[in-house]
């Protein structure tokens, strides 16, 4: 009996200790951690580059009202600096390594950020 006892509660910390693992696991993908969603506002196609403190690059095109979505951790600690058709024009923001989801939008003559905070 004692040995049922203690194999039962063995498999049911073992289950707790996993499902505290896998609920960390979902948390950082579908709570949208380090995820960038960047909007073209603006009435013209663009070539997109975002600079991030930390030196990595993220370049793609946009095409007027569509919208890109990328992710990307251990951005550095500062702001992007949004390069648009190869000319520097905003730094926005403050990022660090870790962010929630982050949304920019790149309009006809400036750039907005906005960080989406999930409890």
């Amino acid at each position: 009996m004692w040995k049922a006892i203690i194999l039962f509660l063995s498999g049911a910390i073992m289950g707790l200790i996993l499902a505290w693992i896998a609920r960390g696991v979902y948390d950082r993908y579908f709570f949208m951690e380090g995820s960038f969603h960047v909007v073209n506002h603006s009435s013209a196609a663009h070539n997109i580059s975002l600079r991030f403190p930390s030196g990595k690059t993220k370049a793609f095109s946009m095409k007027p009202g569509s919208s890109h979505d990328f992710r990307i951790n251990d951005t550095g600690e500062g702001s992007i600096t949004v390069n648009v058709d190869g000319s520097d024009r905003d730094q926005v923001g403050y990022v660090t390594s870790s962010n929630n989801m982050i949304v920019l939008v790149i309009g006809e003559d400036h750039s907005g950020f906005s960080q989406v905070l999930v409890p």
